[in-house]
């Protein structure tokens, strides 16, 4: 049990106890008329008792969330640089997770405040393909520990990217726009997911079943999109003018002579918001 639950608890306990004996003293005729009289007078007293225990309680954790800070750690992921390709599979939840890239080593930073052990990481490499594994015990008791759960995952450049990511409780934002990813697998419950995707070499391929609040896509602005909705009862907000709608639901990018390469996705799962944009932003 919470401990403000405990001391809540207490008090109605102690409360009942002290009005029982009090009933039962003046049924009995041991408690005279006039202390019954001061003490419906008095009665309040228990509640101002009651909220300093609540102020107290809320100072003390207060107190206590200041003077513990985040702790950092970086955790170097043991991919090999001749590595030909890279298969990422990523379970996390309760927290925040953010996926960006680097141009030095790639590594994974936790920050938590040090109630969490460290996270599973596993690595294999079959040929030139490397698979990485990264996921994270369950936490004891979640739903204190959420807020105070980042991991930060950067990848490195230049190495050909596929993505699974199985998340629970996450709230989750990768960048994508400096790798080059071919695939990206994501599977989310609650939480909000923002992604965005970068210019594809040949085709991106993008499969999201998302049970989230609202799920933002941005697009690469010079790729031919399309974007399959599986779920008829979704919010869609799309730009009319880069986006045109099908008959059967699904949406297309406008034609250009300037095509480089397709993004394919596919979406799917009871989202109630959906935010479809087109990267204004200069690739790098």
């Amino acid at each position: 049990m919470h401990p403000l639950a405990k001391k809540i608890a207490l008090l109605v306990a102690l409360f009942s106890a002290v009005l029982g004996l009090f009933l039962l003293g003046y049924n009995l005729r041991i408690i005279p008329e006039g202390v019954k009289s001061a003490a419906i007078n008095l009665w309040p007293v228990l509640l101002v008792a009651a909220g300093i225990v609540l102020v107290a309680d809320s100072v003390k954790k207060r107190g206590s969330s200041r003077a513990s800070a985040l702790l950092a750690r970086q955790h170097p992921l043991p991919i090999p640089p001749a590595a030909v390709e890279l298969s990422c599979r990523v379970q996390f939840s309760y927290g925040r997770l953010v996926i960006s890239s680097t141009g030095g080593a790639p590594c994974l930073v936790t920050e938590n405040d040090g109630r969490v052990s460290a996270p599973a990481i596993s690595h294999e490499t079959i040929g030139g393909v490397s698979r990485l594994a990264l996921s994270m015990a369950q936490p004891l008791f979640p739903s204190h520990f959420q807020l105070r759960n980042i991991w930060r995952l950067d990848l490195a450049r230049g190495i050909p990217l596929r993505l699974t990511l199985n998340l629970h409780e996450a709230n989750l934002h990768m960048d994508l726009r400096d790798l080059d990813v071919e695939s990206l697998d994501l599977k989310a419950d609650s939480g909000a997911q923002e992604i965005l995707l970068g210019q594809p070499r040949k085709k991106i391929s993008v499969q999201v079943y998302s049970s989230s609040a609202k799920l933002s896509l941005v697009l690469p602005p010079k790729a031919f999109t399309h974007v399959q909705l599986l779920n008829p009862f979704c919010r869609v907000d799309y730009p009319q003018g880069d986006l045109e709608k099908r008959e059967d639901g699904s949406l297309v990018s406008t034609s250009d002579a300037d095509t480089q390469g397709s993004v394919e996705v596919s979406i799917d799962g009871p989202i109630r918001n959906l935010v479809l944009d087109i990267d204004e932003a200069p690739q790098t």
